[in-house]
């Protein structure tokens, strides 16, 4: 891991070489940087994009301080009690193991994405061959050429119209598998407020990343 010095907040970053064409920048829900460069010389480029770094560094230190209030759920956040059973009450998660608690997880989260893909696949005029709930590490969800969907148990930490915005996202894909002009309209339909809701979409991602449970429900 490297260090770089910006407005006086040392900040650490990994670099990975591989031959690009440009230098990407990826602000890790752990707080530090991923980069990808053709060239190990890549601080004069974080300098000059000094900016965007700590205002995103800023926005995982919210998703932090976030993370620590409890076990977000559908946009709630509660405590986490261990019991001998498993159950959700009104503020408060009893956990007697963590399968039991995924089993309840899936099951919550299957019965809201089934009434979403109803009413959205009406709409975009596609629907999809099969849903899958998965653990995933790197997204939110995917859609494949064959017409599958794969989405991420961590979904039932959104609030429900984050939830719906992904898989609104999902099931564009449908139509378009790339991010064309023609996929973004069929998203605006539905979701005329998408951008914003891709911004607070990165705040939840290093909330989930953050929160100890959800990391022990994803393995780590």
């Amino acid at each position: 891991m490297h260090e770089i010095e910006i407005n006086g907040k040392k900040i650490k970053y990994e670099l990975i070489l591989r031959p690009v064409r440009y230098v990407r920048i990826y602000v890790q829900p752990e707080g530090y940087l991923r980069i990808v460069s053709p060239t190990r010389n890549v601080r004069p480029i974080l300098k000059s994009k000094e900016g965007w770094i700590l205002k995103n560094l800023e926005k995982v230190e919210k998703g932090k301080i976030l993370a620590s209030r409890g076990f977000p759920l559908f946009g709630k956040f509660y405590e986490v009690w261990s019991c001998q059973r498993t159950k959700i009450f009104t503020d408060v998660i009893c956990v007697s193991n963590l399968e039991s608690l995924k089993r309840i997880i899936k099951k919550e989260l299957k019965k809201k994405m089934e009434e979403i893909i109803e009413k959205r696949a009406e709409q975009i005029g596609r629907r999809p061959n099969k849903v899958f709930i998965r653990v995933q590490r790197n997204k939110w969800g995917s859609c494949s050429s064959k017409g599958n969907l794969s989405l991420n148990i961590t979904l039932a930490a959104l609030p429900e119209e984050l939830l719906d915005y992904v898989i609104t996202h999902e099931l564009a894909h449908l139509v378009e598998l790339n991010h064309s002009k023609r996929f973004w309209k069929l998203v605006a339909k539905a979701h005329p407020d998408y951008k914003k809701k891709r911004e607070e979409l990165k705040l939840w991602w290093v909330i989930v990343n953050n929160n100890e449970l959800w990391k022990k429900i994803l393995g780590e």
